[in-house]
């Protein structure tokens, strides 16, 4: 049974997932027809309507104020005198005088006239002071009709609370209090809890809209269908209660789980429903939970009214709520992560095109990772498509729009300046100085006070007003009309429907649309032409196709037919009339050897990058004659050479494939890694996988990293000493730091300066921008950003008479050993430690602890210390760091600097600790070689490719991890290989000789010489047979490392 509903549910929300639009328009919809149905059951349109007003009755006989008495049906009196008492009250701008007006008198404030006439003659006295003009002001009657409505709830609302509050216990108050105090944390909380999933305001907005619906459904059936009311106090007093017991964790969950699992390649309704049906029995469980608690209050309280209805209502909140979850919320939820999906998208085009990459390839790349990424999901939403955003900034605007008219206007209506308003007032009562203007008929006299009637002077904000009043009081009567009606609703209808189709429509769209683009990219400009075929001297040519460069296909479309190729004289022709693509690639490439056509110009001229490349390898081989370039040996079919052309190499004619091993896996940070490497130095890929099992066999590395920020060097001159002195002060200082920040930041919605080092040597200045990039590598949007914020020093902070001599003085340092690189850091900066037990060191490493810290310290410290060198205090970290570079598409120079790094070892107890500090790792997820597929597949393989979805950089800052933790296995295994080198041969002596006298301890417990021999068993003073072989395999890997 349990199964069956799990598969229901998820069944729903796969449904509600697929078709977001359709649920969300139609839940909305149902939830305004049930507030429309209940709201006039619990708010009245007002409290008195402005015809009747608040009657009081006075008997025949002499005026006396204390023989006034209220009464609510003035029918009742047919023959007593029926007077209307309206308060007129005026806007006061400037301190203009308030007009004299006939039947009025002055009222309790200096800006109110009271007016006083027969019930009967209202209207007409109305209208005739609609319109007042007095000392060259004119005042014009307003609609109090809107805020004073509200005022009345409020006032109303108010009221009761503070009657209730009084007859209460304080006991219900203190509780009450507690249980309201609960709600809004519970509230507040779902906005807390739903920004660390992702969102600011709307997912939590919406959790807390679908309960919201589900209440109002309820309200409607308790109500309509039900027949039972809950009292408006009872649904106040017990609400809190109810938000504060269920709370919203369980959307939380759900939200949360969506989020993290959108980062997946599952489609939409896959992730949506799995995480509504793993969520469904815990839900189930504390619903069903509740309700029965609640069916057994009614159940207990039948006789209590209240408590029943209150517990019905309650019961059915649940329930719907649950079904909403399963609608609604998780058609919420799939158009949040195909939003968030869209967005990453087009957050990947625009880092993509701030790294220097064209348009057209970045939309390409950016497109086709998406694909990738999400390979069995159509896109809801476009990213070239503004509509839908346009759409909701129109709806948002309007609906702010609307009610700031209705409501935010209401401030011009404001009676007076000096009196404030008292919700705590009472209902209107007649005053004594009104009373004493009402003469008493011989019948009894009837004085009904009418709400205040307001004045405004007539302005601009007034004319406005009138005509936006005009226009929808035409709308409204147009509206009530019964033709129309149905004619708008019919509508309405039609454009939901049409709507719905077409949004559901575009995910097919968007797949077709960017195959087509894709197609565009690479289509040649005009259709190729067949050569005709010549008698005298036949022979075969190739009839180019598109099909014959397509990357997709897996063989080659050939049509051969007898050709002859064309003079040269006709080719520069046919090239000068801009009709190249009709040539064959033979006689492309007789222009090329001429000099008639650029090798840099074939992509423009052919339209065909594909195409472009094998005319090149053609031209090139007679060029240089070099016939190989004819054959296979240097590939080039089956390459999407789109990325390559405009973002990563110029003059095509091929690839380089590479061999590419996998090391690991290797555990970082508790999450194990198939570490990618293209290398051709045989071994390496293997001791790399000694050490990783090495590694994890003692728990793993833990890294820390401790800066980030890329940099930029330029060098800049002035005239004189004094005047580059000055600019270097100004640079150090806040303002300066801070002016620069202000303008490098706004070049770039990823790049942020973080710093600015200065160095003075004469009259040359040179400044050092040290910036994060996000997961870029950045070299090309810092570029960007230092140009912007050299030219803003001399345009705009008075450093006129600055010379830019380079964007890049070497001060940076880009692709060149520099000791700044080492000392300061560039980049990521990464420290990876392990902790290796002493019997994996024996087992695995086939080494010794003492024998690899000795090595460590004579090799890598000392030796390296002795060659002078900077950074290079390691064994081989530029092979991994290289090794990775080439397959995961980082820039390879970027070696020379990413390879800085110092190996320490030490012993701590009887375990090993082996770390390694690398200041300078340049890396990036995004542009350069990483939008090439081969690459991107290995960043897919480490799970770090693009732009992280939620914390920009975090994917190139764990691509530095991983390489740092590389390095770290690399490191470990060498040394362990030359230490036990070293080791056989000294016990082979030890051997040979028979025996050694022992030598004196160290501190540690060791002895000074060889440390195995102090360890190692021996057998008549030499050392165990089994301990040298272990030893030798040691020096085998050496010897292939």
């Amino acid at each position: 049974m349990l199964g069956f509903v799990t598969k229901t549910t998820s069944a729903l929300a796969s449904t509600s997932a697929y078709r977001p639009i359709h649920y969300i328009i139609v839940t909305s919809l149902l939830a305004s027809i049930a507030y429309l149905s209940v709201v006039d059951e619990y708010i009245p349109e007002t409290f008195h309507t402005a015809d009747s007003g608040i009657s009081y009755y006075h008997p025949p006989g002499k005026s006396d104020f204390n023989s006034w008495v209220q009464i609510d049906n003035p029918s009742e009196y047919p023959l007593a005198n029926h007077v209307a008492i309206a308060p007129l009250r005026f806007k006061r701008i400037h301190h203009s005088e308030v007009p004299e007006i006939a039947n009025t008198f002055r009222g309790t404030n200096d800006n109110e006239r009271i007016l006083v006439v027969d019930s009967d003659k209202l209207e007409a006295s109305l209208q005739e002071i609609s319109s007042i003009s007095s000392n060259g002001i004119t005042w014009q009657a307003r609609n109090n009709n809107r805020i004073m409505k509200y005022y009345e709830y409020l006032r109303n609302s108010v009221s009761k609370v503070k009657n209730l509050v009084n007859n209460a216990e304080s006991f219900d108050i203190t509780l009450i209090t507690v249980a309201y105090v609960a709600m809004w944390y519970t509230l507040i909380k779902v906005f807390i809890d739903m920004r660390q999933v992702g969102s600011k305001f709307w997912l939590a907005f919406s959790t807390i809209i679908s309960s919201t619906f589900a209440f109002l459904f309820a309200l409607v059936i308790t109500t309509k269908v039900l027949d039972t009311k809950v009292p408006l106090i009872s649904i106040s007093e017990g609400i809190p209660f109810l938000v504060a017991i269920i709370g919203f964790k369980h959307k939380i969950s759900i939200a949360r789980a969506v989020h993290l699992a959108s980062n997946t390649s599952q489609d939409v309704r896959a992730i949506v429903a799995n995480v509504v049906s793993a969520h469904t029995v815990s839900m189930l469980r504390d619903h069903l939970a509740v309700i029965g608690v609640l069916i057994a209050c009614a159940s207990y309280g039948s006789h209590l009214a209240g408590l029943r209805n209150f517990c019905i209502l309650s019961i059915l909140i649940l329930a719907i709520d649950l079904l909403l979850v399963y609608t609604f919320f998780s058609a919420i939820l799939a158009l949040k992560v195909e939003i968030n999906r869209a967005r990453r998208t087009e957050d990947l085009k625009d880092a993509l095109e701030e790294d220097g990459i064209s348009s057209l390839v970045a939309q390409n790349v950016a497109i086709q990772s998406s694909s990738i990424e999400h390979p069995n999901e159509n896109s809801l939403f476009d990213p070239k498509d503004s509509s839908i955003v346009s759409f909701k900034v129109a709806m948002v605007v309007s609906f702010f729009a609307i009610h700031a008219f209705w409501l935010g206007s209401s401030w011009l209506y404001n009676s007076s300046n000096e009196v404030a308003l008292s919700f705590f007032s009472n209902a209107p009562v007649l005053s004594k100085t009104a009373a004493k203007h009402v003469s008493i008929g011989k019948n009894g006299t009837i004085a009904t006070i009418l709400p205040a009637r307001i004045y405004m002077p007539l302005g601009f904000i007034v004319q406005t007003e009138d005509f936006v009043l005009s226009v929808l009081e035409k709308m409204s009567s147009a509206i009530r009309d019964s033709l129309i009606s149905k004619f708008l609703f019919f509508g309405f209808a039609i454009s939901i429907s049409t709507n719905a189709y077409f949004l559901n429509a575009s995910r097919y769209q968007v797949s077709a649309t960017n195959k087509l683009i894709e197609k565009e990219i690479s289509r040649p400009k005009d259709v190729p032409q067949t050569v005709s075929v010549s008698v005298s001297a036949p022979r075969v040519e190739k009839v180019v196709t598109k099909e014959s460069y397509d990357d997709s296909s897996s063989e080659e479309l050939e049509i051969k037919v007898p050709s002859k190729q064309l003079p040269l004289e006709d080719c520069v022709t046919i090239l000068k009339e801009g009709k190249v693509t009709s040539l064959t690639d033979n006689e492309v490439s007789s222009l090329v050897v001429a000099g008639k056509l650029p090798l840099y110009a074939l992509e423009k001229q052919l339209g065909d990058n594909a195409r472009a490349v094998v005319v090149r390898r053609k031209a090139i081989a007679k060029l240089a004659n070099v016939p190989a370039l004819d054959t296979d040996r240097l590939p080039h079919k089956f390459y999407d050479y789109d990325r390559v052309f405009g973002a990563c190499c110029e003059n095509v004619i091929g690839y380089m494939p590479l061999p590419v091993g996998v090391a690991g896996p290797l555990v970082i940070d508790g999450k194990p890694y198939h570490i990618p490497m293209a290398t051709t130095e045989g071994c390496l890929v293997a001791s790399t996988m000694r050490g990783c099992k090495a590694i994890n066999s003692g728990g793993g590395v833990q890294t820390v990293l401790t800066q980030d920020g890329m940099t930029r060097g330029p060098c800049v001159s002035f005239a004189s000493l004094a005047r580059a002195g000055a600019a270097k002060l100004w640079l150090d200082s806040e303002d300066g730091q801070k002016t620069i920040k202000k303008a490098f930041n706004s070049t770039s919605r990823f790049a942020r300066l973080q710093h600015i080092q200065t160095a003075l040597a004469g009259t040359l200045l040179f400044i050092r921008f040290r910036t994060t990039t996000g997961d870029a590598m950045g070299m090309n949007m810092i570029s960007k950003g230092v140009e912007y914020s050299l030219k803003y020093m001399v345009e705009e902070c008075g450093w006129d008479d600055m010379e830019v001599i380079s964007v890049s003085g070497n001060y940076c340092t880009d692709k060149k050993p520099a000791a700044i690189n080492w000392i300061e850091g560039r980049g990521k900066s990464v420290v990876a430690e392990a902790r290796i037990p002493s019997e994996v060191v024996k087992k695995v490493l086939k080494s010794d602890v003492d024998a690899l810290v000795e090595l460590n310290i004579s090799k890598n410290l000392v030796g390296s210390a002795m060659a002078g060198s900077v950074g290079g205090f390691n064994a081989h970290a530029a092979n991994l760091v290289t090794a990775v570079f080439l397959a995961c598409g980082q820039d390879p120079a970027q070696n020379v600097e990413s390879s800085n790094c110092i190996t320490l070892m030490k012993r701590v107890g009887d375990d090993l600790v082996v770390s390694v500090s690398m200041p300078s790792i340049e890396v990036g997820t995004i542009g350069g070689g990483t939008i090439l597929e081969p690459q991107g597949a290995m960043l897919d393989l480490l799970g770090v490719r693009g732009p992280h979805p939620t914390s920009p950089g975090n994917n190139a800052r764990q691509l530095a991890r991983i390489v740092a933790s590389a390095v770290l296995a690399a490191e470990l295994s060498l040394c362990s290989a030359l230490a036990a080198g070293h080791l056989v041969q000294s016990h082979m002596q030890h051997n040979r000789k028979g025996g050694v006298a022992t030598p004196a301890p160290a501190p540690n417990g060791t002895s000074n010489g060889s440390t195995s021999t102090a360890s190692a068993p021996k057998v008549n003073g030499s050392v165990a047979a089994k301990d040298l072989e272990r030893l030798k395999e040691g020096a085998i890997t050496c010897i292939k490392s």
